[in-house]
């Protein structure tokens, strides 16, 4: 899935992987490649030093290095800290998906987030 049109980059510190963003196909139809899905994750220990920012804004570099027109962040209810990094990326709340996501034995939300570049 990832490659050369979905990279993956990662933040290392003392040569320790700590996160990591990537580049995913958002649809598989050929009229929806010029948007991609982005995705980021940092080691919880990691977290709150501006990491996952630092991974939004190089990943959606690399968007506009390969040409993409919009990117797309989906982020599950009650990931607050995520929801906060996509917003302050400049991505826009476009809708919730409601109950399609399960985690804990409890039905969740997913918010839709696109950025346009």
């Amino acid at each position: 899935m990832h490659g050369r049109r979905h990279p993956v980059v990662v933040a290392q510190i003392d040569g320790e992987l700590v996160g990591w963003a990537c580049i995913s196909p958002w649809s598989d139809r050929a009229a929806y490649n010029i948007t991609g899905e982005t995705s980021f994750y940092v080691k919880s220990e990691f977290r709150g030093r501006g990491i996952g920012r630092k991974l939004k804004r190089r990943i959606t570099a690399e968007a506009r290095r390969l040409g993409y027109h919009s990117l797309i962040a989906r982020v599950a209810e009650g990931s607050d800290a995520s929801l906060y990094i996509n917003k302050a990326a400049g991505y826009k709340h476009v809708g919730t998906m409601r109950e399609v996501g399960r985690k804990f034995g409890k039905l969740l939300d997913v918010h839709i987030l696109q950025k346009t570049l």
